[in-house]
């Protein structure tokens, strides 16, 4: 199973590598938007003006007690929506990325790739008793997510596991202020059973422990893209924050890295994501069959 921690951890070390950063980790649990965190390891390099997270939760120091290993915090910095907090979870201290940046940018790629320019998507289904009076068919409100209809079969009656489909010259999925259904244009028998395939977007996640094949549709060969999307990104900003004129916190020679360098690496991987977008919608196109239309 894949979750969405997982791909943060992808990240994490796409742009890292073995970089270490220092960590501390949860003493006491305690529910989301709590203002103090009790630690166990010493809190002594912590101080007023830092950002430390865990999860989904990103803080603002207020103020730090060594002698209990608590630090004093202001919740829900940069739009995070906090999290409950177990005995054991990690907290990073001055993060490079927190652990929310990277699941907001992730869930975003997952959007954009069923983008019309991605093009990716996920494969859904419903199934109706057949009507062959009027051969016309609303869409469930469960499936208001239809972005295009890709297959329409019916069982042959008397059967539990024959299908037989019908060519895309066979309907016409009509969409409108008011409409939302497919019309059949030839006659399916009484008695049996219609199911309708259609592509639809990907779900966002909501969790770091969402199943991302599961919640959000990721096809399992498809769980590397969003990381990498995700990873360009950085990248770039990255080169962005180095231009400014500003003095810089984690300042490297130039002869160590060249300027431009973000940006070239940003530039190859972006041509690895869209050779993997690639990939992914030619394996699409393969499980859909090809109709002749009569």
């Amino acid at each position: 199973m894949t979750t969405m921690a997982d791909l943060v951890s992808d990240v994490r070390r796409m742009m890292y590598g073995s970089m270490s950063e220092k960590l501390n980790v949860v003493a006491t649990a305690a529910a989301s938007g709590v203002d103090e965190i009790e630690l166990q390891l010493d809190v002594t390099g912590i101080s007023e003006g830092m950002i430390v997270s865990s999860g989904l939760n990103v803080w603002y120091v207020k103020g730090v007690s060594p002698s209990d290993k608590k630090v004093f915090v202001i919740p829900y910095i940069d739009g995070s929506p906090g999290s409950a907090l177990t005995v054991g979870d990690i907290v990073y201290i001055r993060p490079r990325m927190t652990e929310w940046y990277a699941f907001n940018s992730l869930n975003d790629e997952i959007r954009s790739l069923s983008s019309p320019t991605n093009g990716l998507y996920q494969l859904k289904s419903w199934t109706v008793d057949s009507d062959p009076t009027y051969q016309t068919y609303d869409v469930p409100a469960a499936n208001s997510d239809l972005l295009s209809l890709s297959r329409v079969r019916y069982r042959s009656p008397g059967t539990t596991d024959v299908y037989f489909d019908l060519p895309t010259s066979a309907w016409r999925w009509q969409t409108g202020t008011d409409t939302n259904r497919v019309r059949l244009l030839r006659n399916v028998p009484s008695g049996t059973k219609v199911q309708f395939v259609y592509k639809a977007p990907f779900t966002p996640a909501t969790a770091l422990t969402d199943n991302v094949v599961t919640t959000c549709g990721l096809a399992e060969t498809m769980i590397d893209i969003p990381p990498l999307g995700v990873a360009m990104l950085l990248l770039h900003t990255t080169e962005n924050r180095r231009n400014q004129i500003q003095t810089q916190v984690d300042a490297r020679r130039t002869d160590e890295v060249q300027s431009g360098g973000n940006t070239s690496a940003a530039t190859q991987m972006r041509r690895l994501y869209r050779d993997r977008i690639q990939d992914e919608y030619a394996r699409l196109n393969q499980r859909l069959p090809i109709y002749q239309g009569v």
